[in-house]
């Protein structure tokens, strides 16, 4: 017997480790047969365990996929100048593109077969292999624009590639994400805005922070290799062989060709039917070991073709006993690290060496318990209904939002089918089953086109849509979608759904209501007046109060939209028009001067409450004047986030306690994000809530639960089975 036992278990440990430290995307990387796994099986465990996308060097290495009925996102890193991309385009694969040579091969091939073109562009920040460099690059990101408002192709996603990649701390890294960062800002002024962003490689993922931008490729550390050390990786391959034959010679005899090695004693030699052809590397010959028995042994002399010898010394061991040439190292064996060092290369080089003579042996992963889908389709599956979209003023948000939750919810748990809400109000709801990948929200859109160029679309299908639902998931945003609206309807129809129910969505999105309700129970709130409707000035006592600056905002729409900071009354009459584009209800609110500090909260199924660890904005010095919309969600660089926040312990229990403590009271349920100031730096002043915030790719909520341990696929499960639980609010 000679196998290579393929721990699928391990593999969904090392994913899980990956999911608790990012909320990127996890894309696995199963070129080269699954570095030699075995790639469909390796795929589709991946893909069960937290990876939604995959990635392959090859074409062909794709399409063998796609035979196998494997429907995710497969992006291919390379392909010859004048290859016929045809069978690619109609796999639905995603191409790199390098130049704008590959660029209009592939344009036109999709224009001949009536396709639009999937496409990820790479730019070379250093490695020097493949990729347009920062001269080509500008040309290369205007002709993809121009493709793809011509309708040939669509730019998916923009990466590139570390040139260190396994060397935590390198320099040269840094330089290269700075180009990156400056190649991804080029593409924007070209166009292609909101598009999937990677570099980062499985080390990379552990140890910069910076490089994980949407999508992490994991390659080594999918099958258990840790360059960076101390994670907990688990390897995945045990390579292994029962002794064929032993023998018993006298000190000092040669063994194996050229008699390089002798025996220093009266030794049992063991015969392992494994040599170079099935994947040892002869270059570890005088230097390798074997356990044999439970213990490493050497290999005496030169390893052949199909077999080498191991010096047992005085262990008795006999034909048929277990040899293990690499495993895991917990029993003591040697791990393909120790293969790789005593040939001189790569881990890597050891696995996908193991030749395919060796037979695979899979041992499946463990799955976990899930609850009981009630009401469920005849697969078993929970049929979830993602809103998105809307008509308030964070429609963007919420389709990003919505793109975010779909790419991230279990297909072995649910039939996702996404409804888009369009700006006029229209329900357009999308396919039944969507696929298992990460979607941005330009795919969500195209998928949920206009009732004018799709029929059907109209409230009496969305309304069929809802109430056919097991549970619906309203990642809509302010008006509309936070404020009771969409809650009281689907509370008529019956239907279970995600988030708070409507008399809390009220209460939360009008600040005045909420700060009246909190105050009452004795949490502290920055001062406010309220102007309704035509009343456009406040009182000499309102003004003298108050003091300033100032903060003018609608008392019902999303967060940060319409809000207005005056420096002099004088301005009060522009704050307060700019906030009645929005809602005829204003707040003129009392400075508090401090920094922002936001809790995320979490509903169990259990019915147990849970705060996250406190995340704090700091805008730059010299930029804006206060967190508005624009540096909330359009400019990443008005802004640090600091998670967890540099709080101390005390100030954090607190903030802690007051998030839990308004959600109560406003009788919320499943989740919220509550906003603080602190005052002065130490005194939690309650700001506002969201009673459902944002999932999008920079959104702070999934990653206040990330980083406390919760990644956003189990987030999303939490939040689902809570419902489930029908846990009162």
């Amino acid at each position: 017997m000679t196998e290579a036992v393929v721990d699928l278990a391990a593999l969904a440990e090392n994913l899980r480790i990956f999911r608790a430290r990012t909320d990127a995307a996890l894309m696995a990387v199963v070129k080269a047969d699954g570095y030699g796994h075995g790639a469909v099986q390796i795929a589709r465990a991946a893909l069960a365990h937290g990876a939604t996308w995959l990635a392959a060097s090859f074409i062909g290495e794709a399409l063998a996929l796609r035979a196998a009925g494997i429907q995710a996102p497969i992006l291919t890193f390379l392909h010859l100048p004048d290859e016929d991309v045809t069978e690619a385009l109609r796999a639905d694969l995603d191409l790199t593109v390098s130049s704008q040579a590959q660029l209009a091969e592939i344009a036109a091939c999709a224009k001949r077969l009536g396709r639009t073109a999937e496409v990820q562009l790479k730019v070379d920040t250093g490695l020097h292999r493949n990729g347009a460099s920062p001269a080509q690059w500008p040309a290369l990101v205007e002709a993809a624009a121009r493709l793809e408002r011509e309708g040939s192709v669509h730019v998916r996603g923009i990466w590139s590639h570390l040139v260190h990649p396994d060397q935590p701390g390198h320099p040269t890294t840094t330089r290269q994400l700075d180009l990156f960062d400056e190649a991804v800002r080029e593409a924007e002024r070209a166009g292609l805005t909101g598009r999937l962003r990677h570099i980062a490689n499985s080390t990379a993922a552990l140890t910069i922070p910076r490089s994980h931008y949407d999508v992490i490729r994991l390659g080594s550390g999918l099958y258990g290799i840790d360059h960076a050390g101390g994670n907990g990786l688990v390897p995945t391959m045990t390579l292994r062989a029962r002794i064929a034959m032993t023998r018993r010679v006298d000190a000092g005899e040669g063994v194996s060709y050229d008699h390089l090695y002798q025996t220093a004693e009266a030794s049992n030699l063991a015969l392992v039917p494994l040599g170079y052809a099935d994947g040892l590397p002869r270059a570890a010959s005088g230097s390798a070991r074997i356990s044999v028995l439970g213990e490493q042994r050497s290999v005496a002399g030169r390893i052949a073709m199909n077999s080498c010898i191991v010096d047992a010394g005085q262990l008795d061991v006999m034909p048929g006993d277990e040899a293990v040439v690499f495993g895991t190292g917990s029993r003591g064996e040697p791990t393909v690290a120790d293969w790789a060092a005593w040939s001189g290369t790569t881990p890597l080089e050891i696995l996908t060496r193991v030749s395919p003579r060796v037979p695979r042996r899979y041992i499946t992963a463990a799955e976990g318990e899930v609850p009981a889908a009630r009401e469920s389709g005849h697969d078993g599956k929970l049929r979830v209904v993602v809103l998105f979209g809307g008509p308030g003023g964070e429609y963007d948000v919420s389709c990003a939002s919505g793109a975010t939750i779909v790419s991230y919810l279990d297909r072995e748990r649910y039939r996702v089918q996404p409804v888009r809400i369009s700006p006029e109000g229209r329900w357009i709801p999308g396919p039944t089953d969507w696929p298992a990948g990460v979607f941005g929200p330009h795919d969500l859109v195209a998928a949920t086109p206009d009732p004018a160029v799709r029929s059907g679309a109209g409230h009496g299908q969305a309304l069929e849509v809802l109430a056919a639902a097991d549970v619906v998931v309203p990642a809509l945003h302010g008006p509309f979608g936070e404020d009771g609206t969409v809650q009281a309807l689907m509370d008529a129809l019956g239907v279970r759904y995600v988030g708070s129910g409507m008399a809390a969505s009220v209460l939360g999105m009008d600040k005045d209501a909420a700060k009246r309700v909190l105050v009452t129970s004795g949490l502290r709130v920055a001062d406010w007046a309220v102007l309704r409707r035509e009343v456009d000035d406040l009182s000499d006592a309102d003004r003298e109060r108050l003091g300033l600056p100032a903060f003018v905002k609608p008392a019902r729409s999303g967060s940060s939209v319409g809000v207005s900071r005056v420096k002099n009354w004088e301005e009060l009459g522009t704050a307060l028009a700019t906030a009645r584009k929005w809602d005829e209800k204003v707040l003129v609110e009392r400075s508090v001067i401090g920094r922002e500090v936001d809790i995320a909260v979490l509903e169990h199924p259990d019915g147990r409450i849970e705060a996250s660890p406190p995340v704090e904005i700091v805008l730059h010095q010299g930029g804006r004047d206060f967190l508005d919309y624009a540096a909330k969600y359009q400019d990443a660089t008005a802004t640090d986030i600091l998670l967890p926040a540099p709080i101390a312990p005390e100030i954090t229990a607190e903030l802690q306690r007051m998030a839990v403590q308004a959600f109560e009271i406003l009788g919320c349920r499943g989740l919220a994000r509550v906003d603080f100031l602190l005052r002065d730096g130490v005194e939690p002043v309650f700001n506002e809530i969201n009673t459902f915030p944002g999932f999008s790719a920079t959104s702070l909520y999934p990653r206040m639960w990330a980083e406390a341990g919760i990644p956003l696929p189990r987030l999303l499960d939490t939040m689902i089975d809570t419902v489930l639980a029908g846990v009162p609010a």
